[in-house]
Protein backbone atom coordinates (compact mmCIF):
# COMPACT_ATOMS: atom_id res chain seq x y z
CA UNK A 1 0.00 0.00 0.00
CA UNK A 2 1.51 3.41 -0.65
CA UNK A 3 1.40 6.90 1.47
CA UNK A 4 -1.15 7.86 -0.78
CA UNK A 5 -3.83 5.14 -0.30
CA UNK A 6 -3.38 5.29 3.59
CA UNK A 7 -3.08 9.05 5.16
CA UNK A 8 -2.53 8.83 8.54
CA UNK A 9 -0.85 12.38 9.22
CA UNK A 10 2.84 11.52 9.56
CA UNK A 11 3.21 10.31 6.10
CA UNK A 12 5.77 11.12 3.34
CA UNK A 13 3.58 13.60 2.39
CA UNK A 14 3.56 15.14 5.56
CA UNK A 15 7.01 15.76 5.17
CA UNK A 16 6.59 16.73 1.93
CA UNK A 17 4.03 19.74 2.33
CA UNK A 18 6.44 21.33 4.90
CA UNK A 19 9.50 20.67 3.66
CA UNK A 20 8.66 22.03 0.47
CA UNK A 21 6.65 24.58 1.44
CA UNK A 22 9.34 26.10 4.43
CA UNK A 23 11.75 27.04 1.72
CA UNK A 24 9.47 29.93 1.28
CA UNK A 25 9.71 32.36 4.32
CA UNK A 26 7.32 35.39 3.94
CA UNK A 27 10.85 38.12 3.82
CA UNK A 28 10.75 36.59 0.11
CA UNK A 29 8.07 38.29 -0.65
CA UNK A 30 7.40 42.11 -0.18
CA UNK A 31 5.11 44.01 1.90
CA UNK A 32 3.14 45.49 -1.55
CA UNK A 33 3.52 41.87 -2.70
CA UNK A 34 2.08 39.68 0.42
CA UNK A 35 -0.45 42.27 0.66
CA UNK A 36 -1.55 41.49 -2.65
CA UNK A 37 -1.46 37.71 -2.18
CA UNK A 38 -4.36 35.65 -0.53
CA UNK A 39 -3.92 32.33 -1.28
CA UNK A 40 -0.56 30.39 0.29
CA UNK A 41 -0.59 27.74 -2.23
CA UNK A 42 -2.66 27.11 -5.94
CA UNK A 43 -2.80 23.18 -6.79
CA UNK A 44 -3.02 23.10 -10.29
CA UNK A 45 -4.23 19.44 -11.26
CA UNK A 46 -6.08 17.88 -14.03
CA UNK A 47 -9.49 16.49 -12.84
CA UNK A 48 -10.77 13.11 -13.20
CA UNK A 49 -7.41 11.52 -13.05
CA UNK A 50 -5.56 8.93 -10.50
CA UNK A 51 -3.84 12.00 -9.10
CA UNK A 52 -7.27 13.28 -7.55
CA UNK A 53 -6.48 11.16 -4.58
CA UNK A 54 -3.38 12.22 -4.22
CA UNK A 55 -4.62 15.89 -4.63
CA UNK A 56 -7.15 15.80 -1.48
CA UNK A 57 -4.43 14.12 0.64
CA UNK A 58 -2.30 17.01 -0.14
CA UNK A 59 -4.98 19.08 1.04
CA UNK A 60 -6.06 17.58 4.23
CA UNK A 61 -1.77 17.70 4.59
CA UNK A 62 -1.33 21.40 4.05
CA UNK A 63 -4.42 22.19 5.86
CA UNK A 64 -3.12 20.17 8.99
CA UNK A 65 0.07 21.95 9.10
CA UNK A 66 -1.67 25.53 8.75
CA UNK A 67 -1.25 26.19 5.07
CA UNK A 68 -4.65 27.06 3.14
CA UNK A 69 -4.67 25.43 0.09
CA UNK A 70 -6.40 26.39 -3.03
CA UNK A 71 -8.22 23.98 -4.68
CA UNK A 72 -10.85 25.01 -7.78
CA UNK A 73 -12.81 21.82 -6.79
CA UNK A 74 -14.26 23.79 -4.08
CA UNK A 75 -15.58 26.40 -5.95
CA UNK A 76 -19.68 27.07 -6.36
CA UNK A 77 -21.25 24.81 -9.69
CA UNK A 78 -21.86 27.88 -11.93
CA UNK A 79 -18.81 29.93 -11.53
CA UNK A 80 -16.59 31.47 -14.31
CA UNK A 81 -13.80 29.21 -13.73
CA UNK A 82 -11.38 30.24 -15.98
CA UNK A 83 -11.36 33.86 -14.55
CA UNK A 84 -11.27 33.28 -10.71
CA UNK A 85 -8.44 30.56 -11.40
CA UNK A 86 -6.45 32.97 -13.50
CA UNK A 87 -7.11 35.66 -10.45
CA UNK A 88 -6.33 33.12 -7.86
CA UNK A 89 -2.84 31.70 -9.39
CA UNK A 90 -2.15 35.46 -9.39
CA UNK A 91 -2.80 35.82 -5.53
CA UNK A 92 -0.69 32.65 -4.38
CA UNK A 93 2.61 32.42 -2.79
CA UNK A 94 3.39 29.15 -4.33
CA UNK A 95 2.10 27.12 -7.03
CA UNK A 96 2.02 23.27 -6.75
CA UNK A 97 1.86 21.33 -10.18
CA UNK A 98 0.68 17.74 -10.20
CA UNK A 99 1.96 16.29 -13.72
CA UNK A 100 0.05 12.88 -14.30
CA UNK A 101 -0.02 11.37 -17.60
CA UNK A 102 -3.11 12.79 -18.33
CA UNK A 103 -2.29 16.09 -17.42
CA UNK A 104 -1.62 17.03 -21.23
CA UNK A 105 -5.31 15.92 -22.09
CA UNK A 106 -6.75 19.14 -20.17
CA UNK A 107 -6.41 22.28 -21.46
CA UNK A 108 -7.43 24.14 -18.88
CA UNK A 109 -4.42 22.68 -16.38
CA UNK A 110 -2.13 23.89 -19.61
CA UNK A 111 -3.79 27.34 -19.49
CA UNK A 112 -3.13 27.43 -15.86
CA UNK A 113 0.87 26.46 -16.08
CA UNK A 114 1.24 29.38 -18.29
CA UNK A 115 -0.21 31.50 -16.28
CA UNK A 116 1.97 29.89 -13.43
CA UNK A 117 5.57 29.87 -15.16
CA UNK A 118 4.39 34.34 -16.01
CA UNK A 119 3.50 34.53 -12.27
CA UNK A 120 7.12 33.07 -11.46
CA UNK A 121 8.92 34.98 -13.93
CA UNK A 122 7.22 38.44 -12.93
CA UNK A 123 6.22 37.63 -9.31
CA UNK A 124 8.74 35.20 -8.53
CA UNK A 125 6.04 32.69 -7.16
CA UNK A 126 7.44 29.44 -6.33
CA UNK A 127 6.78 26.53 -7.96
CA UNK A 128 6.84 22.67 -7.52
CA UNK A 129 6.30 20.48 -9.52
CA UNK A 130 4.62 16.66 -7.94
CA UNK A 131 5.20 14.13 -10.82
CA UNK A 132 2.69 11.67 -9.80
CA UNK A 133 2.86 8.30 -12.13
CA UNK A 134 4.85 10.36 -14.67
CA UNK A 135 8.81 10.58 -15.23
CA UNK A 136 9.86 14.21 -14.85
CA UNK A 137 11.72 13.84 -18.06
CA UNK A 138 8.89 12.64 -19.87
CA UNK A 139 7.61 15.83 -18.99
CA UNK A 140 10.32 18.27 -19.49
CA UNK A 141 10.52 16.89 -22.77
CA UNK A 142 7.05 16.04 -23.80
CA UNK A 143 7.85 12.74 -24.98
CA UNK A 144 6.08 9.74 -25.62
CA UNK A 145 2.26 9.72 -24.99
CA UNK A 146 2.64 12.62 -22.95
CA UNK A 147 3.80 14.84 -26.22
CA UNK A 148 1.44 13.55 -28.20
CA UNK A 149 -1.43 14.11 -26.03
CA UNK A 150 -0.39 17.52 -25.88
CA UNK A 151 -0.10 17.87 -29.75
CA UNK A 152 -3.46 16.34 -30.02
CA UNK A 153 -4.84 18.26 -27.49
CA UNK A 154 -3.73 21.78 -28.83
CA UNK A 155 -4.91 20.32 -32.46
CA UNK A 156 -8.15 19.53 -30.90
CA UNK A 157 -8.87 23.18 -30.09
CA UNK A 158 -7.38 25.37 -32.55
CA UNK A 159 -6.85 23.31 -35.83
CA UNK A 160 -8.59 24.45 -38.35
CA UNK A 161 -8.58 26.20 -41.96
CA UNK A 162 -6.20 29.19 -41.31
CA UNK A 163 -5.29 28.27 -37.86
CA UNK A 164 -2.12 26.03 -37.85
CA UNK A 165 -0.07 29.21 -37.14
CA UNK A 166 -2.59 29.79 -33.94
CA UNK A 167 -2.41 26.24 -33.00
CA UNK A 168 1.78 25.54 -33.45
CA UNK A 169 1.79 28.88 -31.34
CA UNK A 170 -0.47 27.72 -28.34
CA UNK A 171 1.70 24.33 -28.68
CA UNK A 172 4.80 26.21 -28.48
CA UNK A 173 3.65 28.00 -25.25
CA UNK A 174 2.34 25.11 -23.44
CA UNK A 175 5.74 23.15 -24.20
CA UNK A 176 7.88 26.00 -22.98
CA UNK A 177 5.49 26.36 -19.72
CA UNK A 178 6.00 22.09 -19.05
CA UNK A 179 9.72 21.93 -19.55
CA UNK A 180 10.11 25.52 -17.51
CA UNK A 181 7.94 23.92 -14.88
CA UNK A 182 9.61 20.34 -14.89
CA UNK A 183 12.69 22.21 -14.72
CA UNK A 184 12.41 23.30 -11.27
CA UNK A 185 12.76 21.37 -7.93
CA UNK A 186 9.88 19.50 -7.09
CA UNK A 187 8.46 15.71 -5.78
CA UNK A 188 8.43 12.41 -7.53
CA UNK A 189 6.15 10.49 -6.21
CA UNK A 190 7.30 7.33 -7.29
CA UNK A 191 9.89 8.00 -5.11
CA UNK A 192 7.06 7.54 -1.86
CA UNK A 193 5.68 4.55 -2.59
Amino acid sequence: MSSFDSFDGSSSLDSFSSSSLDSSSDSEFSDSESSQLTHDVFINFRRDDASMAFVSQLDVALSNAGVEPYVDCRLHKGTDLGSKLLEAIEESRISIVVFSKNYTQSSRCLNQLQKIMECHTTHDQVVVPVFYDVDPAVVRHQSGDFGHVLRDTATKLYFRPGGEEKMEHVLLSWKTALTQAANQSGWNAIYYR
